[in-house]
């Protein structure tokens, strides 16, 4: 019964609400979810697969798997690519799908890049599952309103700007950018404004320290915060831990990361979230997998080659 009733309390929110923009432990191996102008930011073909179980232990808990690929092509200093997502929580379902572009402006030892993403976003409400115990649930008019409304797909578009030297990255990005930040339920999510920021510092010829602070504001909830660092030896293995802090700087969970490039090309990456406060009781905590494989290419474009960072 108490296993119920904390279930109830935790998705309450999200089920008068939605579930908003997906909530990734590894968010930092593939910005483009997020910001379209990290589009291309590499000298490889980036494929990015990642699934995500979250809060294990509850029935009809988020999952999420994301699939990203992206490429720069220098002929034109830009970036190309696309982003799928889907994500489910409870009876609500969605897929976002966007292609994205960033134009890159380059200087001596840096680059800039502006970034736009276009595509949909389509939400479904399974609602042959909602089901109240009693009748009087259906008194409250905010579910009620949801009965006989099955799904809805809306055109979706994002914008970002990034700025990053050898050992300096700073980006902002707005999601959903023609949906109101106000008018947010299971059929609609709410506008988004990301910042983060990264510093990575050589500590010898084999191993690199990479702090990163990200802030993710948005109507509901109207804050999160995720502090982060990882150690990188020889750009092959990886490992590090984040805090997880929500509005009111409440720390939600914190998260162990590791990963490897098992070949040149191809890495795989895990995380383990550790959930803090009561819901931690009740969960066995929250898994992701990742898959990335970077492609090498010839240098085809004209005009000298922009310097590419962190990826």
């Amino acid at each position: 019964m108490k296993k119920i009733l904390i279930l109830i309390i935790t998705f309450l929110p999200l089920i008068l609400y939605g579930q908003n923009d997906i909530q990734l432990s590894q968010q930092f191996l593939s910005r483009v979810n997020y910001n379209p102008a990290a589009t291309g930011a590499s000298n490889y073909i980036n494929v990015f697969l990642l699934g995500r179980e979250q809060w294990l232990g509850f029935r009809d808990a988020p999952s999420t798997q994301v699939l990203n690929a992206h490429n720069y092509f220098n002929n034109i200093n830009s970036g190309m690519g696309l982003s799928v997502t889907n994500d489910r929580i409870g009876i609500e379902s969605s897929i976002n799908a966007k292609l994205a572009y960033a134009y890159y402006v380059q200087f001596e030892n840096s680059y800039l890049s502006f970034g736009l993403g276009a595509g949909i976003l389509y939400k479904n409400l399974d609602t042959d599952r909602f089901r109240a115990e009693t009748s009087s649930v259906y008194d409250d008019e905010t579910l009620a309103s949801y009965i006989g409304r099955s799904n809805k797909v809306n055109p979706d578009f994002d914008f970002g700007i990034e700025y990053n030297t050898e050992k300096f990255q700073i980006g902002a990005s707005v999601t959903h950018l023609n949906l109101s930040p106000i008018k947010i339920d299971n059929l609609q999510s709410g506008r988004h404004i990301y910042f983060y920021s990264k510093y990575t510092f050589p500590i010898d010829l084999d191993w690199k320290l990479a702090p990163t602070v990200v802030v993710n504001m948005s109507s509901f909830p109207i804050m999160s915060l995720d502090l982060n660092t990882m150690a990188y030896y020889r750009e092959r293995f990886w490992f590090g831990a984040s805090l997880r802090a929500s509005d009111e700087f409440v720390l939600e969970s914190v998260v162990g990361i590791i990963g490897l490039y098992i070949t040149d090309f191809l890495g795989l990456g895990y995380s383990y979230d550790f959930n803090i406060g009561p819901i931690g009781r009740y969960t066995s905590g929250s898994h992701e997998v990742s898959l990335r494989a970077r492609i090498g290419k010839s240098d085809t474009g004209g005009g000298g080659k922009t310097p590419r960072f962190f990826e």
